[in-house]
């Protein structure tokens, strides 16, 4: 998945200053500038002068470490075996893992703050010297420029690495320009790097996804496994069979699912409710909130399988729901779901293979 890189002049000048012992840098820049290859050049360089590296992926469109959809965290421990020039390979393998759960970071800021701030902390648990962290080339727009603020003050790394013009990632740096914590450098962009289709980067992200399920398999999780996480499922108690049928008559339609919350109802149904139906069964039933959703709801979602330790083991597909079993069968590698105790539902869904 690798390609070789010509190294850039200003690059070797910059990593002679920024390289060293307990250093976090932070890179950020409009998409096809270099981001991710200065970023692997850094992590070779400092494998070359001894040091255990931490990367930290968080272009969640186009990752290389990890599936897409998630931050990834791989750690390189030093090898005089190795040629410095292959130190660093990213097989799309992470050694720790953050759902995120869609490719756009519109509408994910929490989720991907979250994930920055976890992976670096991993990282740093791995004992690592060095810590370069790649971002999306999201930057332009006022929602941009704040999420990239938030990373800077939430990572609070030693070095921001800026590649692109510096009159369009000034609008991010200015208010640190005077604070000691940070040293800014602005790198031009790579004339290498070429500009790719959304085409190219739609092929490139299959490929990422195919490399990762490439030895998984369907496996049964029961509802009552799990707790459920950015969902509004499987967090209450499930209505019986008794308290469907009941539903079903209120809805005018069949109620495959139901949960109770506190004063709350979620379910799926056949159909969607008229506004007239919603509002019968809250009056009918005291409730002062509603959910409802089709099985459609459920239907190739990309989901974040968490352990008991908190950490996203691995993500998976749910390839079908069998409301009369209560289970889930999920594709994802091998014995992930028995690992399972929550689900995270990612808004990301993935199109079956043709």
């Amino acid at each position: 998945m690798d390609s070789t890189y010509q190294v850039n002049p200003d690059w070797q000048n910059l990593a002679n200053q920024i390289v060293k012992p307990q250093q976090i840098v932070l890179v950020i820049g409009a998409t096809d500038t270099g981001k991710s290859t200065f970023c692997r050049y850094l992590a070779d360089y400092a494998l070359a002068a001894g040091l255990k590296v931490a990367c930290v992926d968080a272009d969640i469109g186009q990752s290389r470490i990890g599936p897409p959809t998630t931050v990834g965290m791989k750690f390189f421990a030093p090898d005089k075996h190795i040629q410095a020039e292959k130190r660093v390979i990213f097989d799309g393998t992470a050694d720790r893992l953050y759902f995120v759960g869609d490719i756009s970071s519109s509408g994910h800021f929490l989720e991907i703050l979250t994930g920055i701030r976890l992976m670096v902390d991993s990282a740093r648990q791995t004992d690592a010297d060095f810590v370069v962290i790649d971002t999306t080339g999201y930057i332009h727009d006022p929602p941009a420029i704040t999420l990239k603020q938030h990373k800077i003050e939430l990572v609070k790394p030693n070095h921001l690495v800026c590649i692109g013009r510096s009159i369009e990632l000034t609008q991010i740096t200015a208010c640190y320009t005077q604070q000691e914590w940070l040293d800014i450098h602005y790198l031009l962009p790579n004339r290498n790097v070429r500009s790719k289709r959304s085409s190219v980067r739609s092929r490139y992200r299959k490929a990422q996804f195919d490399a990762y399920f490439s030895e998984s398999n369907v496996q049964n999780l029961c509802f009552g496994q799990i707790r459920g996480g950015r969902t509004p499922f499987f967090i209450g108690r499930p209505a019986n069979e008794k308290e469907l049928e009941i539903l079903s008559q209120l809805a005018e339609t069949e109620v495959h699912y139901a949960e109770w919350g506190h004063r709350s109802l979620c379910l799926i149904a056949s159909t969607y409710l008229s506004k007239a139906a919603g509002t019968h069964i809250k009056n009918r039933l005291s409730l002062t909130r509603i959910t409802v959703e089709v099985p459609a709801y459920f239907e190739r979602r990309l989901v974040g399988l968490i352990n008991t330790t908190g950490n996203t083991y691995a993500i998976g597909i749910i390839e079908a729901v069998d409301f009369q079993k209560r289970e889930f069968s999920i594709r994802s590698r091998a014995d992930a779901v028995k690992q399972a105790c929550a689900i995270q539902f990612g808004d990301y869904r993935l199109e079956q293979n043709k």
